[in-house]
């Protein structure tokens, strides 16, 4: 695919990378490739679209490659029919795929929402030394976790009726109240943004939309390496929101508080679940203290 203009320094590439069983994976980089590598991971239902003015930071691309992709069964990448084509060890091959089609090597692995739990399945099938580090956006940690970290209305509400094949009119609706939710004034979000978001929501087929948050890969998880990551001390960065409605940040630290020899974490007082969008210049500012530590740039 033709590389779209971002500016007169950098422009973004675009292609599909073949994962290890085929399904075709949507992936995009830009900036300098010889620069140390952020990879960004998105959350439930969406796709890299989340990260379009992340992309465009000049803060960032002064210091970093930024790699983001869509998961399977998300977005612009292939969404395999059954459950047990979701599972962890796939999940793995994704991100490696996508980091080899652009020569990337042990690079810090940014996950946001349900994208967070991923890191355990790449440190699970290509071992605790994979990633510089790890930063955990308003993210569970892997996807056993996830009845305490997801607050309860993405566990009564949310995914009950966003996998609904029962009643279409409950299916839609509550894709626009999901994208509100993420953020704490979606009145401010320009509609170019609201409703490509709210596109990438369209996408997947009800009945498969929860497969990637699905027994096929929770059940498929070894924790064992990401916790011998946080041992060995592959440093991690937890950024939460104190008014997300989505993740509980305070249960995500609790998992980690004693089993991570490198812990940051950073709770942005009124910091919604988009948070990295709405309050950019504060997260990016995180990221950047985080990834020039890693990198020692």
């Amino acid at each position: 695919m033709a590389s779209a203009v971002l500016n007169a320094t950098f422009a973004i590439t675009e292609r599909y990378v073949s994962s290890s069983d085929g399904t075709q994976i949507f992936a995009q980089a830009v900036g300098k490739p010889h620069l140390p590598t952020l990879v960004f991971v998105h959350g439930f239902a969406l796709s890299a679209l989340v990260w379009a003015n992340i992309f465009r930071d000049a803060n960032l691309l002064r210091y970093f490659h930024l790699v983001a992709y869509d998961l399977r069964g998300f977005g612009r990448s292939g969404k395999p029919e059954r459950a047990a084509d979701y599972s962890s060890k796939l999940s793995a091959d994704d991100f490696v795929s996508v980091t080899k089609s652009f020569n990337v090597t042990k690079p810090l692995f940014i996950g946001w929402s349900l994208g967070g739990t991923y890191a355990s399945d790449v440190l699970q099938h290509y071992g605790p030394d994979a990633l510089s580090g790890i930063i955990w956006t308003a993210a569970c940690p892997y996807l056993a976790a996830a009845p305490n970290c997801t607050t309860e209305w993405v566990k009564t509400v949310e995914l009950p009726a966003i996998s609904s094949v029962d009643n279409a009119t409950l299916a839609l609706s509550i894709r626009q109240e999901f994208l509100y939710r993420l953020f704490n004034h979606p009145e401010r979000v320009p509609t170019e943004v609201l409703w490509s978001w709210l596109g990438s929501t369209m996408l997947p087929d009800p009945a498969k939309i929860t497969f990637p948050a699905g027994p096929a890969r929770g059940s498929t998880q070894d924790t064992t390496n990401l916790f011998e990551a946080g041992k060995k001390g592959v440093p991690l960065l937890l950024i939460n929101g104190g008014a997300d409605g989505s993740i509980k940040g305070e249960e995500t630290h609790a998992i980690v508080e004693g089993k991570w020899k490198d812990l940051t974490v950073y709770t942005a007082k009124n910091g919604s679940h988009a948070f990295f969008y709405e309050e950019q210049e504060e997260y990016v500012a995180q990221v950047l203290r985080f990834g020039r530590r890693v990198f020692k740039v």
